[in-house]
């Protein structure tokens, strides 16, 4: 089985950017157990651009995806707890919900991973299957970034949608210890 880190395609330069979003919304919160601290529903604004390009997941400065990603994870992971987020250019007229998942977090990397000095970034991820439980989404615990991974099927059911501006990279995975 394959994996994927879900993210913003990078050729996305106009995916819509947050404005003051920290003074808001606590990523530390973004978890089962806290996640009851963050409002069912915010409005943010972003900056504004006439050329913005809605992308279908947005995951700066946190994971935020569209209707349809999220309607695709719910038939995936059921339970899934989600925050609505209404990104808005008042000065442009344009407005759209997305929806910040609170993913379960598993510990799944295995020791052949590689990451840059402060592990902030995943240079080289290798997923230990057997930990990842069948979960077809889920974020990776013990960064400080918000990395969403998706099992083979799900992104496959993804990309199969009106979807935009999706980027995608493959992890390996190894299976019982072994690669």
């Amino acid at each position: 089985m394959k994996f994927y880190l879900l993210g913003t395609d990078a050729a996305y330069t106009n995916y819509p950017k947050i404005k003051k979003w920290f003074r808001r919304i606590d990523p530390r919160d973004f978890n089962i157990h806290d996640a009851h601290k963050i409002p069912h529903r915010q409005i943010c604004m972003i900056h504004e651009n006439e050329n913005t390009v809605f992308t279908s997941i947005v995951d700066a400065p946190f994971p935020m995806v569209s209707v349809e990603v999220r309607k695709v994870f719910d038939m995936y992971e059921p339970h899934i707890v989600y925050k609505e987020i209404v990104l808005l250019d008042q000065q442009h007229g344009k407005a759209e919900v997305y929806y910040l998942p609170i993913l379960e977090e598993l510990e799944c990397l295995n020791e052949k991973s590689e990451y840059n000095l402060d592990k902030s970034i995943i240079r080289k991820g290798v997923i230990d299957y057997e930990k990842t439980e069948g979960k077809a989404i889920f974020r990776l615990k013990g960064f400080d970034h918000y990395y969403m991974v998706g099992r083979l099927d799900l992104v496959e059911s993804i990309l199969k949608r009106n979807v935009k501006g999706i980027g995608l990279k493959e992890l390996e995975v190894c299976e019982g210890g072994i690669r």
